[in-house]
C-alpha cells in the first residue's frame, strides 16, 4: 500500500469527523435555543405570540330572567324640547363690548339691539370722510363753474375768429383752457365718488359694531359679559324661535317595532306623571347609532302650553299587554351610570366567549335592584362588576366561583 494514499485517506476521514461534530453541535445549540416551540429573541428571552398568549378576562355573570312588569305599563324616555331654527350671533368685528342688553331667557324681535362694540375709531374715521366729501364737493363746484366760463370764452373766440378779429392761436388757447378745466372737474368728481365710497365702508363698520337679533325668538345662550374684548367671529348669543317646537329622543334598536312615523305620543314633565303635551313622530333616523345601538326619532309637538326650548320632558310609550321586565342588581351597570326611571344605560353581556354591549331602558329602582324594561332578552348572561377596560369584542371566561 502506498503510504501517501493512506495518509491522504486519514486526512479525509479526520475532516469528515470534524464536520459531523460541528453539525451535532449546531443541532444541540438549536435545540437549546427553543423551548416549547418558542424561539429565543436576539436578547436571549423567549419571544411569544401575543394572540396565542392572550388570556380571556375572568368575569362573573348574572342570568337575566323575565318577570311581569310592576309599573304603569309605559316606557319613559327622557328628552328635551328644542326648535328647528336656532341662530348663532357672531361678532362681525373686533372690539370691546360697551353695551349688553341681551339676557338669557329674554324674548327679542328681529333687528332688536342686543349689544354694541366700541366704535369711537370708526366714528372719527366717518367724520373725516364726510369732511373730505364736503371739501371735494366745493372743488367740484368750482371746477364746474370754471368749465362754464371757459366754454363761453371758447364760443366768443370762435365768433371773433369768424369775423377775423381773433387769431387761430387765441382759439386754440381757449380750447386748451376748456379741456384743462373739464379734466380737473372730472378728476374732482371721481375723487368725490371715491370719498363717498370710503364713507360708506366706514358706515358699514359702524353698523357692524351694533349687534342685532337676526330672528324673532328667545335668547337661549349668552357667551359674553359686559366689557369683554371680542374678536371677529366670536360667538356672542344663541337665539331660538319659539315655534315650531320639536323633540328628539332615542330608543334601542330592539324597540323599533313599538313606534312608527305618524304615531302620536304623550309628553310628561320631568319627575312627574302629569301629561303636558303631545307630539307626532315626523322622522326616524335612517342609520342606527353603532356606539349606543339605538335609533333616533324626531317628533313635532302638536299640543301643550307653557312649553319652551330646553324644557326636559319624558316621552311616554305604552308597553304591550302582559309585558315582561327584568330585575338586575346594580353591580351589572357601570359605576358611573345614571340609574333613574326612564333613563337609558349600557350593559355588557356574554355571547359565546365574547363581550357584546346592550343599551337598555330602566324602570323602577328598588334598593339594590334595577328594573330593565327593554333592551335584553331572557337567558342572556349579564356581566357583573364589568372592568373599566372591558369593551365589546373582548374574549372572556366565566368565573363560576
Amino acid at each position: 500500500m502506498n503510504p501517501r494514499t493512506v495518509s491522504g485517506r486519514s486526512r479525509i476521514n479526520g475532516a469528515g469527523k470534524i464536520i459531523i461534530c460541528l453539525l451535532l453541535l449546531s443541532g444541540s445549540l438549536l435545540a437549546s435555543c427553543t423551548s416549547g416551540g418558542r424561539a429565543l429573541a436576539p436578547d436571549g428571552r423567549a419571544s411569544t405570540n401575543s394572540t396565542a398568549n392572550a388570556r380571556p378576562i375572568a368575569v362573573h355573570v348574572y342570568e337575566a330572567q323575565p318577570s311581569p312588569a310592576t309599573t304603569d305599563g309605559e316606557l319613559l324616555i327622557p328628552a328635551a324640547i328644542s326648535v328647528q331654527d336656532t341662530a348663532i350671533v357672531l361678532a362681525e368685528r373686533e372690539g370691546r363690548l360697551i353695551i349688553l342688553r341681551g339676557q338669557e331667557g329674554m324674548r327679542v324681535a328681529k333687528g332688536e339691539v342686543l349689544a354694541q362694540i366700541n366704535n369711537n375709531d370708526q366714528m372719527n374715521q366717518l367724520r373725516l370722510a364726510e369732511i373730505e366729501i364736503n371739501r371735494l364737493k366745493v372743488e367740484e363746484l368750482q371746477y364746474g363753474a370754471l368749465v362754464k366760463l371757459n366754454r363761453s370764452e371758447l364760443a366768443r373766440e370762435l365768433l371773433l375768429a369768424k369775423e377775423g378779429v381773433s387769431s387761430k392761436s387765441d382759439v386754440e388757447r381757449a380750447q386748451y383752457k376748456l379741456d384743462q378745466s373739464t379734466h380737473e372737474y372730472e378728476k374732482t368728481r371721481l375723487a368725490t365718488e371715491s370719498a363717498r365710497a370710503r364713507a360708506e365702508a366706514v358706515k358699514i363698520e359702524v353698523e357692524k359694531s351694533v349687534i342685532r337679533a337676526p330672528i324673532s325668538g328667545i335668547i337661549t345662550r349668552r357667551h359674553v359679559t359686559l366689557g369683554t374684548n371680542v374678536a371677529r367671529n366670536d360667538k356672542l348669543f344663541e337665539v331660538s324661535k319659539l315655534a315650531p317646537l320639536e323633540i328628539k329622543f332615542q330608543l334601542p334598536q330592539s324597540e323599533k317595532e313599538k313606534i312608527s312615523v305618524g304615531q302620536t305620543v304623550n309628553l310628561s314633565a320631568g319627575g312627574s306623571d302629569r301629561i303636558i303635551a303631545t307630539a307626532r313622530i315626523r322622522r326616524i333616523d335612517p342609520v342606527a347609532d353603532a356606539t349606543s345601538n339605538t335609533l333616533g326619532y324626531l317628533a313635532d309637538i302638536t299640543g301643550g302650553s307653557g312649553l319652551m326650548p330646553g324644557l326636559t320632558v319624558n316621552v311616554r310609550l305604552p308597553l304591550p299587554a302582559n309585558s315582561l321586565t327584568f330585575w338586575l342588581p346594580r353591580a351589572a351597570f357601570p359605576p358611573n351610570a345614571e340609574l333613574r326611571s326612564g333613563a337609558s344605560s349600557m350593559l355588557f353581556v356574554v355571547e359565546g366567549v365574547q363581550v357584546s354591549h346592550r343599551t337598555v331602558l330602566l324602570g323602577a329602582i328598588e334598593g339594590d335592584q334595577v328594573e330593565v324594561r327593554s333592551g335584553i332578552v331572557g337567558g342572556e348572561r349579564v356581566i357583573l362588576l364589568p372592568p373599566a377596560e372591558l369593551k365589546s369584542g373582548d374574549v372572556v371566561e366565566i368565573n363560576s366561583n
